[in-house]
């Protein structure tokens, strides 16, 4: 790693950086995509992970280059605004700095944990180990993002490790997966009681409620706003951090998640990720109260984007660690639902309508097919979120085969049909926001950002415009 900064046509920095893109199993399938910016896209991530740091400030915020950078590739973007993307991009980042004077090995490589400074560390003992493996590398990444004492970390951060090891899995890239975990290692932790040793395995095990039922994940979000400690939890303007509102969502989301059972089949696992994947698109186009202007969530987006790489994962794990990862997602969708309030769904007759656009022959033959229309704003908007999400409604659509039962039970309350299209284009609809210029005169000038606040409490509503 280095903190040089690169020509534009410099393509030694992909020998440099021993960057590589394999085919992405879940993409790829959409006219312009060719040679040319598939060679772009190999430059520009070598630049990103050779140039900069993985926080892009002292908060510890992420940087979300090659995120942005894959998702507008994947869905068609030409190679002039693969490199605008990379232009916008690096203004906002931290450049990469010199290791530390550690030897990171295998013996002492969780020492350093939640030390960013560690970083470049920790990328070269993770190439290392990859290396190392030859072609068993995935199986050796996997190994060490599933050890107890990483697992936390990976699944802390809204997501953001989980995201990048699953960038780094689609892509098939070595180079992007070692830079995950070591984003994962000097991560802090997010749920340190909900995914300790102990009480995950809890969660994974399962429990039925007192009727002797596991629940359907729409059963789940009626409990958790009945229950007493989500009713009780007193109203914050910025509720993720509030110790004592996130301690609370993180005893909800223990609590829930082991009422939601995922079977140890092949078919089961399918199954209950179609049902987590609608039920959190559900939640993101339904918390805004009639009456008022439309919102999308930042926290329940990054529960969609995320949610695209399930399988993805499950494509090269265990069917233990398969059921493992479904339950440790719907535990954080859970406790990201619970500490901005529990919110009501108000799902209307738009978003629960059939997706009818989903075809993949559609989207390569049809030219008047209306989700090319969204894959292009998409990859104009410069937020930086936007084409993730986009790309994930897209995913919904293509899997749009949700079964009629998931379990024997008729009392199992199944989500009802998603309209993936509709999701997509309400999100560039709405997100007018650029991540890279200043958010007060973007305010200023009437533009849409993400709502971050308690979104299920009275008191959020009361400074919220109406339509």
């Amino acid at each position: 790693m280095s903190d040089n900064t690169h020509d534009n046509a410099d393509y030694s920095v992909i020998n440099k950086a021993k960057m590589t893109l394999g085919h992405a199993p879940a993409g790829l399938y959409l006219p312009g995509i060719d040679e040319t910016t598939c060679k772009e896209a190999v430059r520009l991530c070598a630049r990103d992970y050779l140039e900069h740091h993985v926080f892009f400030n002292n908060r510890g915020f992420h940087n979300h280059l090659n995120h942005h950078l894959l998702s507008v590739f994947s869905l068609g973007a030409p190679a002039k605004r693969l490199q605008e993307v990379f232009d916008l991009n690096k203004e906002i980042l931290l450049p990469s700095h010199s290791p530390m004077d550690v030897d990171i090995t295998t013996e002492n490589f969780t020492e350093y944990f939640s030390n960013e400074r560690c970083y470049p560390n920790y990328v070269s003992f993770f190439q290392r180990e990859l290396d190392a493996a030859g072609d068993n590398w995935k199986t050796v990444a996997c190994d060490y993002f599933f050890d107890p004492r990483v697992f936390p970390l990976g699944m802390s951060g809204i997501f953001h490790p989980f995201i990048q090891f699953g960038y780094g899995l689609e892509f098939e890239s070595k180079t992007i997966v070692a830079t995950a975990l070591a984003q994962t290692c000097v991560h802090s932790s997010t749920f340190k009681e909900m995914f300790s040793e102990h009480v995950f395995a809890d969660i994974c095990t399962g429990e039925l409620d007192d009727d002797n039922h596991s629940l359907s994940l729409m059963q789940i979000l009626d409990k958790m706003r009945q229950d007493p400690l989500s009713i009780n939890m007193e109203f914050s303007t910025v509720p993720s951090s509030n110790s004592s509102i996130t301690d609370a969502a993180e005893r909800l989301a223990t609590k829930y998640s082991k009422l939601w059972s995922v079977p140890t089949t092949k078919e089961g696992v399918s199954a209950k990720y179609h049902e987590l994947l609608s039920v959190v698109a559900l939640v993101y186009g339904s918390i805004t109260r009639p009456g008022y202007k439309l919102l999308l969530h930042f926290a329940v987006m990054h529960c969609v984007t995320s949610a695209y790489f399930l399988p993805i994962y499950l494509d090269c794990l265990s069917i233990e660690r398969q059921v493992q990862i479904l339950k440790a997602h719907c535990a954080v969708v859970l406790a990201t639902f619970a500490v901005h309030g529990s919110p009501e769904l108000y799902i209307t007759p738009e978003i629960s309508s059939k997706d009818t656009h989903c075809a993949v022959s559609d989207i390569q033959n049809n030219v008047n097919n209306q989700w090319l229309d969204v894959f292009s704003e998409a990859i104009a908007s410069n937020d930086m979120h936007v084409p993730k999400v986009v790309r994930a409604l897209w995913r919904g659509s293509l899997l749009d085969s949700f079964p009629s039962k998931l379990s024997s039970d008729n009392d199992y309350r199944l989500p009802p049909p998603v309209n993936w299209l509709y999701l997509a284009r309400i999100t560039v609809d709405t997100i007018d926001f650029s991540s890279f210029r200043d958010s007060q005169e973007q305010t200023k000038e009437g533009k849409r950002f993400w709502t971050f606040g308690m979104v299920g409490h009275d008191k959020f509503w009361d400074t919220y415009p109406k339509e």
